[in-house]
């Protein structure tokens, strides 16, 4: 039976290659979650926020990209309950739309399911009444169901690079690190 289920997967493996060339067009579709807690003149919140965006991106080699990442942002915008009692506050969801520039270099091998990749990205983040751009290296690994759909989860680790937030002596902001887990799909040659 493990006879069967390695040839099963040799051969699976073997139909499904990444073979992507210069000139393709690359669209991804992935989300993100994330909580946090801050502390802000003595009053601690937790905010809830997620991520959907969508990635278009253009193969200039066979192995670097390029490429526009729009993105929703949802998140939970602390809202108070009681004007007695200003730490009482409750989660209002809300939304905001940002746009990233990005860069990959993925790592080609002969006939592969699996495709790591490596890049860096900056990015625009609208929050409330503020807004935020970060920069910032991520890594992933895609794995190819077809020759041109893959399943995508990657890391970064995003650097905040400027903001318009208030009394910043008093808020600080820790680097964002983010797990994403999207879908893909390469299409064809885009002359």
């Amino acid at each position: 039976m493990k006879k069967i289920l390695t040839l099963a997967l040799i051969v699976i493996a073997i139909a499904a290659q990444a073979q992507q060339q210069a000139g393709d067009l690359s669209i991804q579709f992935s989300g993100n979650y994330s909580s946090v807690r801050t502390t802000f003149a003595g009053v601690e919140e937790k905010i809830y926020a997620g991520n959907i965006y969508l990635k278009i991106g253009k193969f200039f080699t066979q192995n670097i990209e390029m490429g526009l990442k729009p993105a929703v942002r949802f998140f939970g915008e602390p809202v108070r309950v009681s004007a007695n009692d200003p730490s009482k506050t409750e989660n209002k969801l809300k939304a905001n739309v940002g746009l990233g520039l990005y860069g990959t270099y993925t790592f080609l091998t002969a006939n592969a399911k699996f495709m790591p990749y490596g890049g860096a990205e900056i990015n625009y983040v609208p929050l409330s009444n503020e807004s935020s751009m970060n920069l910032g290296p991520y890594g992933g690994l895609k794995y190819f169901i077809t020759e041109k759909i893959n399943l995508d989860a990657n890391v970064n680790y995003l650097i905040n690079l400027a903001n318009s937030y208030p009394n910043t002596d008093e808020y600080s902001l820790s680097p964002l690190f983010q797990l994403n887990i999207g879908i893909g799909v390469i299409i064809g040659k885009v002359e």
